[in-house]
């Protein structure tokens, strides 16, 4: 039983699932479902100030996403550590970190920085060294025979510019010209630092872009998808870039969390990879724009009249744009709307390699197996319009969801 950092429980913490990443937009709904649905202890590492603070922020991070209270069974079944993936050991003591190394029966690795513009370093140090150090704990619970399998969540955009149809095995060589940011870069060295050691079997998901519920469009979770939709629905995104078969896959987190927890809960051998993705038939660039600006209207907004351009062009805009930011303060409408377009063209930027992307996930085999298990995505065009209604009518979260959104999430 775990003593140093104890929830006041005297609750066997034997057989426990260790959840990295519990404060953020998956792993906070992957801890609620694990909650609901089995009795195995739950141990969730968390940064924070102090214990105190870790405990709060998860219970407020796992309570939102329930959308309740835990309950005394489960406050009694999850317990919080204070640790830090980019320390030795997790930042933990001697004492706890061998009580996990004992405990622990499986760890499910969600934590990472999804940032785009992160520098090289920076990134590497959390998704990749961050990963290097919670495998140790998997490492050294295998020994004990304790740890029976690794599960780390990943991106499907680990495939970097990869051209075509991709399997979930897929990783390009390691180098800056692969990928389009450090993200990707650093997710994929975080893989293939996985896939290279033998000692600990590892189930990798590959998720592709992660938004709102399929049933309700719900998030809190408002960057990559949401950016340029909210720039579109308040009339800031008048050009958008658009190149290639400008795919964009993009899934429910409601769907990520089910495919999760189906595919741990089957046997597996060694190590596997999954796609948890759109597959053949995501919506495109084109679509999302003329999505989002008829879903304003209809909802009483005025949208940008979004025009697509290609690359090349939104390449020379910028440039005209940061030239006529500079411009002799005389020229006053010039220099203040070249501010103004430079500004927002600086907020889409990190998200403009997304406009270009031919690449499709093959998810056929985790699809079939989805299905059977009664776990579907909708057809790619209605989660757009149900993630779009969901965004627009709620100011992207500064207004409280309509009653009809709360009694769809109540019966979902």
């Amino acid at each position: 039983m775990m003593t140093t950092q104890s929830t006041g429980s005297d609750h066997s913490r034997r057989g426990a699932v260790l959840l990295t990443g519990v404060t953020g937009f998956l792993g906070s709904r992957l801890a609620a479902a694990m909650l609901g649905r089995s009795r195995r202890p739950l141990i969730c590492l968390v940064r924070g100030n102090d214990q105190a603070n870790a405990r709060e922020r998860g219970r407020l991070a796992v309570t939102a996403a329930l959308g309740r209270p835990l309950s005394e069974d489960e406050a009694r079944r999850v317990q919080w550590i204070r640790g830090d993936m980019q320390e030795a050991r997790l930042g933990q003591s001697g004492e706890t970190w061998l009580e996990l190394v004992s405990s622990v029966e499986e760890i499910f690795h969600c934590a990472a920085s999804v940032r785009f513009d992160l520098p090289l370093d920076e990134a590497h140090a959390i998704n990749v060294i961050g990963t290097q150090n919670v495998f140790a704990l998997a490492e050294a619970g295998r020994l004990l025979g304790c740890l029976q399998r690794f599960h780390h969540v990943s991106t499907a955009y680990s495939a970097g510019l990869a051209g075509g149809s991709v399997n979930a095995s897929h990783l390009p060589r390691d180098r800056a010209g692969a990928f389009r940011n450090t993200y990707e870069q650093t997710k994929a060295r975080s893989e293939r630092l996985l896939r290279q050691q033998n000692a600990v079997p590892v189930t990798i998901y590959r998720p592709s872009i992660v938004a709102g519920s399929t049933e309700t469009g719900e998030t809190d979770n408002w960057n990559v998808l949401y950016v340029p939709m909210r720039m579109i629905a308040r009339g800031q995104l008048p050009l958008l870039p658009s190149g290639g078969r400008a795919l964009v896959d993009a899934v429910g987190v409601d769907y990520v969390v089910e495919g999760i927890l189906h595919f741990a809960s089957l046997e597996a051998d060694g190590h596997v990879a999954h796609h948890l993705t759109a597959g053949p038939d995501p919506f495109t660039v084109h679509e999302f724009a003329r999505t989002v600006g008829r879903v304003s209207r209809a909802l009483g907004r005025e949208p940008s009249n979004t025009r697509l351009v290609t690359p090349g062009a939104w390449r020379r805009l910028s440039i005209a744009l940061s030239l006529a930011s500079r411009a002799p303060a005389k020229a006053g409408d010039v220099r203040r709307w070249g501010r103004l377009g430079s500004r927002g063209m600086k907020s889409f930027e990190p998200y403009a390699p997304y406009t270009t992307v031919s690449t499709t996930f093959d998810n056929e085999r985790e699809r079939t197996s989805l299905i059977k298990a009664g776990i579907e995505m909708p057809p790619a065009t209605r989660f757009l319009e149900t993630i779009t209604e969901f965004a627009i009518t709620t100011d992207f979260g500064r207004v409280a969801p309509s009653p009809i959104h709360q009694l769809a999430k109540d019966n979902a």
